[in-house]
């Protein structure tokens, strides 16, 4: 049984290539994508074009209310496509950067980075367990900028350093390596 693996934001940039990647290496993927279904299809195209199994599914990690919906999606999707009832990988990758001097963020900026880096995260997350395979994986994408500075990049990274924090509790609290 080969291994699926779940991944926000794999219609293009680091999504797509880690989509990419997985199913050359022999998994298949369901490609979670927010506004651009045509990239999605494309991912999904060049997937199957390697003998994988893909699917793309709407998504947009800001939007915690669609989270049930999504994860009705998915579990008809999973028994559709490859007869089960869980999938093995989830990698939260989906995001947006936000070039701003700090003096100059916004409220809606910073409100923007943190719905989709971290409160996104937290809760897909949580509406996603039950269906994440025994022994799976969950992989939250994060930036050097955690580590490192840029003027115009403090909330972007602020977000992503929660993002780390919140990874290290998810792996305690959820017995994952």
């Amino acid at each position: 049984m080969s291994k699926i693996a779940l991944i926000t934001g794999a219609n293009r940039g680091l999504g797509r290539n880690t989509a990419i990647a997985i199913a050359r290496h022999g998994g298949d993927v369901i490609v979670a994508y927010r506004g651009n279904a045509t990239q999605a299809s494309e991912v999904v195209a060049e997937i199957e074009a390697m003998g994988r199994k893909a699917v793309a599914l709407q998504l947009d990690v800001a939007d915690i209310a669609s989270f049930p919906a999504f994860a009705d999606a998915l579990r008809r999707s999973l028994r559709e496509i490859w007869n089960r009832e869980t999938f093995d990988h989830l990698i939260n990758n989906a995001g947006h950067g936000e070039f701003a001097p700090f003096q100059q963020t916004t409220e809606a900026q910073f409100d923007g980075l943190f719905n989709v880096h971290v409160k996104g995260v937290f809760f897909l997350t949580q509406a996603l367990l039950p269906l994440i395979a025994d022994g799976g994986r969950i992989d939250n994408f994060s930036t050097g900028l955690t580590r490192f500075s840029y003027e115009g990049f403090s909330a972007y990274a602020s977000a992503k350093g929660a993002v780390e924090t919140m990874t290290r509790y998810m792996a305690k609290e959820l017995g994952l390596r």
